[in-house]
């Protein structure tokens, strides 16, 4: 497991000036975490990760969540709600995103998700009517707030650490388009192109820097496995620092709240002084301040910022047509005040951003805003409920069947939405699948009236006036209206109200 992640080798160490670059700020990432302090204030959160800090003569320890000391997992854990996503989840929500864009399950693979392994489908992919294998490549998928991207790139088991090898055995979004160049490319040539096009539909963005440069790397180090299986050769330096360039723009650094890079404060409207007129670094500064990050589309060959792209964008016409992940699901920043160390829920704005840059958006966070609860804001959870194009794939009470030793109250759950579909709103979640059926059929039978309208309590009989009429008959009826001399004989009952003389053939 040490061998994951190699600074001082090949083929990292060939472009990791390029892999440590921030393409809004032509400046280097910066850590973004405190997990590096110790080694000095040159690894404070806020300062740029290089070449010399990571394989100089000090080298400094770079390496996956699931082989950092459990301390610090635990302390990630807390201040920034990370939270790893086993490689079998990864597949069970990204067969679900295959599901809708082919029209049928099980595409890839089969998940048994009691036992949490998967099955290849060992046969080549066929594509439904009207859709092609360059479609598929092409479609943008974007994975939120992204740590070392499971979704995108499973080259190991982020719960175990092992490698996934043969390719093939492989869940993640790229890796599956990197299986389907595989299967329709003919020449070097063409594998080639298409395989920088998968590169170049594959987005992800992240808050720390090691877990940024961590991700770079698992693109980079899954090119060289594919092309090894696919060419049998290893790739060349030029076509090593073009997809280094391609990953370095689309895997970017970014604070999913402000849109910008982590702890730059929003000052706007600002005006130059005098000393930062003559000391350009300071100027530099500044205008870092102020710039949202940055995104390339490669098919248009241009850069736009993220926040441009946020709801400006028609439906249906959106720049990602996919967006999954698992996102923050608390503040860093707890209230030590009368609510203790309480945190805020975040994960309520990272799903509003999805909402407005992807088409379709699948998540999986806490799910107390399902039943109205938790500290999301009661508008927020109204209006979620209300969505017709929002649904619930999957509901799980005790989220540590998902997450390992980790406590959610209220569950968590994996959830759906889609601009071009309408599942009718949730109103009122259940977590049994039944009782939602029952409640949605008897909805949308009743035309919004309530079942009270057309059923009612027992009435009783208002026989103040018959008494007023006949005191004498108070004696001998009950409040039921029944006579109190002769209970078992409802000929005598009736007889109380008509002089007719009753048979039973009269009584309907």
């Amino acid at each position: 497991m040490e061998k994951l992640i190699n600074l001082n080798a090949y083929p990292v160490k060939n472009v990791l000036p390029i892999l440590l670059q921030d393409k809004t700020t032509k400046r280097n990432i910066i850590f973004a975490t405190d997990s590096y302090i110790e080694n000095g204030p040159e690894f404070s959160p806020q300062s740029p990760m290089t070449a010399i800090k990571l394989i100089g003569l000090d080298p400094l320890t770079i390496q996956p969540r699931i082989l950092k000391a459990k301390e610090q997992q635990t302390d990630r854990t807390r201040k920034r709600a990370e939270v790893f996503t086993p490689s079998w989840l990864c597949a069970v929500m990204n067969n679900y995103a295959d599901e809708v864009w082919f029209g049928r399950k099980d595409v890839f693979n089969v998940v048994n998700e009691k036992d949490h392994i998967w099955a290849v489908q060992p046969e080549k992919i066929e594509f439904p009517e009207k859709k092609t294998w360059k479609q598929y490549v092409d479609s943008r998928r974007l994975e939120i707030t992204c740590g070392e991207a499971p979704y995108l790139a499973s080259r190991y088991d982020a719960s175990t650490g092992e490698i996934i090898f043969p390719p093939e055995n492989r869940i993640g979004l790229l890796d599956r388009k990197l299986r389907i160049v595989k299967e329709n490319t003919d020449t070097e040539e063409e594998w080639l192109k298409w395989v920088f096009r998968a590169y170049q539909s594959c987005y992800g963005y992240e808050f720390q820097g090691d877990s940024l440069l961590i991700v770079r790397i698992n693109l980079l180090m899954s090119f060289v496995d594919y092309m090894q299986d696919a060419l049998h050769r290893d790739p060349t330096e030029k076509e090593l620092k073009k997809l280094a360039n391609v990953i370095a723009w689309n895997i970017w650094q970014m604070d999913g709240i402000t849109d910008r890079l982590p702890y730059q404060a929003i000052e706007e409207n600002h005006q130059v002084s005098l000393f930062e007129y003559f000391n350009t670094d300071e100027v530099s500064d500044n205008v870092r301040l102020q710039t949202f990050c940055k995104i390339y589309d490669w098919r248009k060959q241009n850069s736009k910022t993220f926040h441009s792209i946020k709801g400006d964008i028609g439906m249906n016409n959106k720049l990602f047509s996919f967006a999954i992940g698992n996102p923050p699901y608390n503040s860093d920043f707890a209230d030590s005040g009368d609510n203790g160390n309480f945190a805020a829920p975040v994960y309520n704005v990272f799903m509003d951003a999805a909402f407005s840059v992807a088409e379709k958006v699948e998540l999986i966070t806490p799910a107390r805003f399902l039943f109205n609860a938790g500290s999301t804001p009661k508008e927020w959870n109204t209006k979620m409920l209300r969505d017709p194009h929002f649904k619930v794939l999957k509901y799980q009470g005790d989220a540590s069947e998902v997450f390992p030793n980790t406590d959610i109250k209220g569950g968590v759950a994996v959830t759906y939405h889609d601009d071009s579909c309408e599942f009718g709103a949730i109103e009122v979640f259940t977590p049994y699948p039944e009782m939602n059926s029952i409640l949605h059929k008897v909805s949308a039978g009743n035309d919004g009236h309530n079942l009270s309208e057309i059923m009612f309590n027992q009435n009783r009989f208002d026989l103040s006036q018959l008494f007023t009429d006949h005191p004498e008959l108070k004696a001998i009826i009950g409040s039921n209206g029944r006579d109190k001399r002769f209970r078992n004989n409802i000929f005598d009952k009736i007889t109380l109200f008509t002089d007719k003389p009753v048979n039973a053939d009269d009584i309907q």
